[in-house]
């Protein structure tokens, strides 16, 4: 009966205010002396018995099998890893080593110096990029790049037969290229 009253009653839903009101109207001071004065009372031990008799029980966890469970899981996956990332007798271990033809790389440094000269007769010019901070700043470091360059150069000799040297003059000839580039751009 109370399903077809649902359905067929109209819904109606009071705004806030009232529910700010009925909040007011229980907050007041009559409502509360009159709770504190309310009697309290307490059940007898025997009505907690019975209610707890009348509660489901539990089943006690059997935390055992969840750690059991854990414990496969953890173990198969260890095991699963141990197979799949196990080096195959076919794996090899193979390297090799390069050298760089001391002719290519005097050939490279050769053009970095041309254009060395070049940055250098264009700046005795007095151009006004030559005189700006930042220019005058790369410039710097590409000297001092230069100075260190010849002077591993001369270390080396005709041979140059100390890779560490020859591998020093390579990254010091990138740096120069790199900052030949950055001034030509601002140039």
């Amino acid at each position: 009966m109370s399903d077809l009253l649902k359905h067929k009653l109209p819904t109606y839903t009071p705004p806030e205010s009232v529910w700010e009101a009925v909040e007011q109207g229980l907050n007041e001071a009559p409502l509360k002396e009159a709770l504190q004065h309310l009697p309290m009372h307490e059940p007898h031990p025997q009505v907690w018995l019975e209610l707890t008799e009348t509660l489901p029980t539990a089943r006690p966890l059997r935390w055992w099998r969840y750690a059991a469970a854990a414990t496969i899981t953890g173990l198969l996956c260890f095991v699963g890893y141990v197979f799949l990332h196990s080096p195959s007798e076919d794996a090899k271990l193979t390297y090799s080593q390069e050298k760089a033809f001391p002719s290519a790389l005097l050939a490279q440094n050769e053009a970095i110096d041309q254009q060395y000269e070049q940055l250098q007769a264009f700046c005795e010019t007095k151009t006004p990029v030559c005189e700006k901070p930042e220019f005058k700043d790369l410039k710097h470091q590409l000297d001092e790049l230069t100075i260190a360059s010849r002077q591993l150069k001369e270390a080396l000799g005709k041979y140059n037969t100390d890779a560490s040297l020859s591998s020093q003059l390579s990254d010091i000839e990138h740096e120069r290229a790199e900052l030949l580039k950055k001034l030509s751009e601002r140039i």
